[in-house]
């Protein structure tokens, strides 16, 4: 008999134990995505409508898959309290899935067009990119129908279970091909100017760490789906994914003020070419030259400034100071190279 009871105990926290704290887990994370919100209101008031709409989509959604979760801990823990019936699946679990799989849809779509702005339009590498994170949205899809449907975790798993794994699965390698894609992008821009490897460096650190964070987390949810099919630790774990990637998202955003108001120093070798970022500066040079990064990206230019000495040294042969101009030209031509490509790394749709 207590054998029985402790087994059952062990059950429950396995069970509805995993769900509660992957809730509590999911409101924290859900405050941070509305503070991430006021913070881009407040900072990016005048960027593309387009963007301000997904980021108040995403904002809606996240809202929206809140209140699910707190609707099926409230539906488990308090209303069928005393209910030994643990197989039983409610209507908001089965909703916050397909929420869950919008937010990721959204958010692997600004990703994915990031990589196509750096990539120079690679469709060769974002068009399968592309059908793979629809494939997701439809695998999540059918999951969230048939859960409602059948209610009952076991007969899911027995009839439907390949389908959520296949949905975690592309998610898994989306998170993992975009993050590698964006790296390698970034990295074959650099040039041989300290200042702008300062920013391209910044850029990658942001992407490995935004897709880093989804990426473990949504592995460790398929490994307890696969291994531990008995429990609900996956669906705790679940109730995360979500939150995470509207963060990454919304972090991508607001990260922009920093590059951008971001001043990098050069060493003696660079000091030719100081490279300054900044929101629109205007400030007075000798030479300068300004190219925004794309159209959609208008909040960022790029200001390079350079100053020749010329010394009234008669030592000083023409020829010699032919060949220091030549090579102040071909220190520009490079850098509009990768400045570009700078630009299309933060570009927005």
């Amino acid at each position: 008999m207590l054998s029985d009871a402790s087994d059952s105990l062990s059950i429950l926290r396995t069970m509805y134990g995993a769900t509660l704290v992957g809730t509590l887990v999911g409101v924290f994370l859900s405050g941070i995505v509305s503070a991430q919100v006021y913070m881009y209101t407040r900072v990016y008031s005048n960027d593309r409508i387009g963007v301000k709409c997904m980021v108040a989509l995403v904002w809606v959604m996240d809202l929206l898959h809140t209140c699910l979760i707190c609707v099926a801990s409230w539906m488990d823990l308090v209303e069928r309290f005393g209910d030994w019936d643990l197989d039983r699946i409610t209507w908001s679990v089965g909703a916050s899935v397909a929420l869950t799989a919008l937010v990721t849809f959204l958010v692997h779509c600004f990703l994915i067009y990031r990589i196509y702005m750096i990539s120079n339009g690679n469709l060769y590498l974002t068009a399968p990119l592309a059908v793979l994170a629809f494939f997701r949205l439809v695998a999540a899809t059918i999951s969230t129908s048939e859960m409602i449907r059948l209610s009952s975790y076991q007969g899911f798993v027995h009839q439907y279970g390949y389908v959520f794994t296949m949905g975690l699965g592309s998610a898994v390698a989306l998170d993992i091909v975009i993050t590698a894609a964006m790296c390698f992008y970034l990295r074959r821009s650099k040039s041989r100017f300290s200042t702008m490897n300062d920013v391209i460096d910044t850029l990658m650190l942001y992407t490995v760490e935004t897709g880093m964070i989804t990426c473990v987390t949504t592995i460790a949810s398929l490994a307890c789906w696969v291994t531990m099919r008995k429990n609900l630790i996956f669906l705790g774990l679940h109730f995360t994914i979500s939150k995470l990637y509207a963060n990454s998202f919304l972090a991508i955003l607001n990260s922009r003020v920093t590059l951008g108001a971001g001043r990098c120093t050069s060493g003696a070798a660079d000091k030719r070419l100081p490279i300054m970022l900044s929101d629109l500066s205007k400030a007075s040079s000798s030479t300068k030259w300004q190219r925004t990064g794309s159209s959609a990206n208008k909040a960022l230019e790029i200001n390079v400034e350079t100053t020749v000495d010329i010394s009234p040294d008669e030592t000083r042969s023409p020829r010699v100071r032919r060949e220091a101009w030549d090579e102040d030209i071909c220190h520009l031509e490079e850098l509009k190279d990768v400045s570009v490509t700078f630009g299309r790394a933060n570009a927005i749709p």
